[in-house]
């Protein structure tokens, strides 16, 4: 293989531009250790912000969008106490009459699409109403939008500068609790997310009425389970009962399931084995179902009640509909590229629709990643159609992620097939799993720096 190889060091991995990648030959074995969910632990902590009481919360992963999360609601007004390193009790401060959210200074989003959505419902609908709330965006998240939100905002009687806004950087000016607010062809899950735990900050009957398809339900259905946890009734047909209340018990943030996706995909690529302990069958998340797209393609994968498990190499190509789990689609599509590079023919993924409003235009952007390693690709605005093998050169390619974690997992496992695979900007990862490259180390990848 061209190019120069040197093991891995972490302190390469932290620097800026560092170039990394996974190599052919190594099985990984063991017990996975993962992050915990960024998606329990966003909406756990916005709840908690708007919740009135203390309420505790284990488990925070330490991912830059969790630190943004925790940031902004203590800017918002929220007392944040460190118990231990991945747990807080949050004080919350709950809409009212003079009260909610206040912040003289503006409030930064990070590059988190999940944490934009959720605090511009929030400062919208649960914001001091004699106040405005400004807030701002950094890298990535600038470029994105979010429309159909601020539309259902505005129309609720929210005011927005500008006036016309679809995306971030904005200032709202909070209104006291509509009885219905009303979502038209929402673009992501999470606008629909961002309403409901907004609605349901507030006591007494509001509703959510959705118009057009609901993209990747299985995220609201997350939202709604967690509401139940703060004591919220919420109906199929999103009429909510509210407001807040703490729960009893610690909220325990689960090991995150599109990170054990990774790692579990990882272990069938390499001819290994792997396990993801504290995260089964009876998980909120809907990525757990990682394990079935993986048995399609002839891997051995299943969920029992405490653990996902998988081994066994790709032995089929397969068509799967992601529609419910667009997040799956990065770490499925480079088991379809690996699998192609092996010999297989075309496998085609579905209901990606989603995948062009995240941090990258990720369609384009693993097409034109798995092109460059020799993989055909045919993509449209939903589909992405994998293999077969273009090519049999394995000179040194470097792949660009364009600073999306995402796409930087599905090429790092890409390289556990194809020799010769570097990822630009390795250190992306830490949106949502810093230690990403040292666990697959210890899991016994062999990791290149460049």
């Amino acid at each position: 293989m061209a190019g120069d190889r040197r093991r891995y060091n972490p302190r390469v991995a932290a620097a800026d531009g560092a170039i990394l990648g996974l190599c052919p030959g190594a099985e990984l074995r063991g017990s996975a250790r993962v992050p915990g969910s960024k998606s329990i632990a966003q909406r756990g902590l916005l709840l908690a912000s708007l919740c009135g009481g203390r309420t505790r919360i284990s488990g925070l992963p330490d991912g830059a969008d969790v630190r943004s999360a925790r940031a902004l609601i203590a800017a918002a007004g929220a007392r944040v106490e460190n118990l231990a390193p991945a747990a807080v009790a949050v004080e919350g401060r709950p809409p009212g009459p003079e009260r909610g959210w206040a912040s003289a200074l503006p409030l930064q989003l990070g590059e988190s699409g999940t944490l934009a959505r959720m605090a511009t419902a929030a400062a919208g609908l649960c914001g001091r109403a004699s106040g405005v709330l400004e807030l701002v965006p950094s890298g990535t998240l600038a470029r994105r939008a979010s429309a159909p939100l601020l539309r259902a905002l505005r129309q609720a009687g929210v005011r927005t500068d500008p006036p016309d806004a679809i995306g971030w950087p904005l200032r709202l000016h909070p209104i006291g609790p509509p009885d219905l607010v009303t979502l038209v062809d929402p673009l992501s899950s999470q606008e629909a997310s961002a309403l409901l735990m907004a609605l349901a900050a507030w006591p007494g009957e509001h509703r959510l009425q959705v118009e057009g398809a609901l993209p990747s339900r299985p995220y609201v259905e997350l939202t709604i389970a967690l509401l139940r946890r703060f004591g919220v009734e919420v109906s199929s047909t999103f009429e909510l009962r509210g407001g807040l209340r703490p729960p009893e018990d610690p909220l325990a943030v689960e090991p995150d399931a599109s990170s054990a996706a990774v790692v579990l995909a990882a272990a069938c690529l390499s001819g290994g084995s792997v396990e993801v302990r504290g995260l089964g069958s009876d998980s909120i998340q809907g990525d757990v179902r990682v394990v079935e797209h993986l048995a399609r393609f002839g891997c051995v994968a299943e969920a029992l009640p405490d653990r996902l498990r998988a081994q066994g190499r790709p032995q089929r190509e397969v068509q799967l509909d992601l529609s419910g789990e667009p997040d799956l689609a990065p770490v499925l599509a480079a088991v379809a590229a690996a699998h192609a590079w092996q010999g297989g023919a075309g496998s085609l993924l579905t209901g990606l629709v989603t995948l062009q409003h995240k941090e990258s235009a990720r369609i384009e952007v693993l097409a034109r990643g798995f092109e460059s390693a020799g993989i055909a690709c045919e993509s449209g605005p939903d589909f992405l159609r994998l293999g077969p093998r273009r090519s049999g050169d394995v000179r040194e390619v470097v792949l660009d992620p364009r600073g999306d974690h995402r796409m930087a997992f599905a090429f790092a496992l890409l390289g556990l097939v194809r020799p010769g695979v570097r990822v630009r900007d390795a250190r992306c990862v830490e949106k949502s799993w810093p230690n990403f490259w040292s666990e697959l180390q210890r899991l016994g990848a062999e990791v290149a720096s460049r």
